[in-house]
């Protein structure tokens, strides 16, 4: 069960998370991409995109760095290569072998791989 502590831990630096931004290259021209629209970050051949509501961006950090930085916000790993904006969820389905596929506000879907299904069910506040 979470503490008080780790909760608060979390809605502060959720918080900041808000307000934050990153500057990412498309096209020879730098995008300003508030940290609240990003849907999630995935790791494609050992290059890393910041998925919006409807653009890709390629962006320079890790998979690693980025969990590590967004740690205890509203960002999680979810598999291998992906880390997720809880906050862009709208609906969870199950599947027959453990997973989760999560439908996300702009539409696309998401595989949970069963090792993070606990992880993401807590972050909801669904722990079994």
């Amino acid at each position: 069960m979470k503490s008080l502590d780790d909760d608060l831990l979390r809605l502060i630096n959720s918080l900041q998370v808000k307000n934050a931004f990153l500057w990412v290259n498309k096209d020879e021209q730098l995008h300003k991409i508030t940290l609240k629209d990003v849907y999630y970050f995935e790791a494609v051949e050992k290059k890393v995109f910041l998925y919006t509501k409807d653009e890709v961006f390629e962006i320079k950090e890790k998979l690693y760095q980025l969990e590590e930085k967004y740690k205890d916000t509203q960002y999680i790993r979810v598999s291998k290569s992906v880390i997720l904006n809880i906050e862009k969820i709208e609906l969870i389905s199950p599947t027959f072998n453990g997973r989760l596929i999560v439908k996300l506000k702009n539409n696309e879907k998401i595989s949970i791989s069963r090792n993070y299904v606990r992880n993401l069910k807590s972050q909801l506040g669904m722990e079994e």
